[in-house]
């Protein structure tokens, strides 16, 4: 009897916390629809108040470089990381309209079990629909990296003006590449999230691969960079390793979740267990 009691306790305690956590999701995921704009906003501000200066501090170190034609790389390539997430989120929404239903890709990639295709219609009145539970925080997670991303790469990386030594310039553009690049591409994968667009897992795994291999290509271009300081090498090889670390992880940790997860399956390709599809007949029979 106690045991019983103890049980039934304890399942009333995880009902609670899972209902909870599941409001909390939802909460978090209204935010970040809200707050688009200014996140994007607060993005745009930050990359260019930090190429400012950047900028400042290279011409306070040396004034004759205080010329248009010296800093208009420099001036791109900062304009370029600001605007990078900002047209990844407008492609997007270009592409997948709000109320607009997308349709199923032909070809399924993922076979991994037994699933039942279901009507969108269908789908979207499920409770395991859309923006809420462990694909908020993925969503969120993608977010926060491409912010830590551009903290990493002003932090790092110096105003590289194109008089400097080859090795310098070169190790500037493809480290600003990787920024505007990935910001693109995590943007792109944020917003199709949250437009619940068919095709958003196969684009965050096209983008962790992409992400591995520039970094695996960084790091032998870097090696071969002639010229180089020794030194410079030296402490870029952990940076570049600590970035494929993190991908890796973000890969063992994500992977299967966008695999299994019902909510992915429903939400992104429209399909359930075959026990669940039979209760929404019987629901809606």
């Amino acid at each position: 009897m106690t045991v019983s009691l103890v049980q039934t306790l304890f399942e009333r305690y995880r009902q609670r916390l899972a209902a909870r956590l599941m409001a909390e999701s939802r909460r978090v995921a209204a935010f970040i629809e809200r707050r688009l704009t200014a996140l994007l906003a607060g993005w745009v501000i930050l990359t260019l108040l930090a190429g400012g200066v950047k900028l400042a501090l290279l011409v306070a170190a040396h004034p004759k470089l205080a010329q248009v034609d010296l800093l208009a790389s420099l001036i791109a390539s900062y304009l370029l990381i600001a605007a990078a997430p900002v047209a990844g989120f407008a492609l997007v929404r270009r592409i997948f309209p709000a109320g607009r239903f997308a349709a199923q890709p032909s070809v399924r990639l993922c076979r991994f079990g037994r699933w039942v295709t279901v009507p969108h219609a269908d789908a979207r009145q499920r409770p395991n629909f859309g923006m809420s539970g462990l694909l908020v925080s993925l969503v969120g997670g993608l977010l926060l990296s491409i912010f830590l991303r551009m903290i990493e790469y002003f932090v790092a990386m110096p105003a590289v003006p194109d008089i400097a030594p080859d090795w310098a310039v070169a190790m500037f553009r493809i480290m600003t590449f990787d920024l505007v690049f990935f910001s693109f591409l995590y943007a792109v994968c944020i917003a199709m999230a949250l437009r619940a667009a068919p095709l958003f897992p196969r684009m965050l795994c096209y983008t962790w691969l992409c992400d591995l291999l520039m970094q695996i290509a960084i790091a032998r271009h870097t090696a071969g960079v002639g010229g180089m300081p020794p030194e410079v090498a030296a402490a870029l090889q952990p940076y570049l390793l600590m970035n494929i670390k993190k991908i890796l992880i973000s890969v063992v940790i994500w992977l299967p979740y966008l695999v299994v997860s019902k909510r992915i399956n429903l939400t992104f390709r429209q399909r359930l267990k075959p026990a669940e599809e039979s209760r929404l007949q019987l629901h809606f029979g």
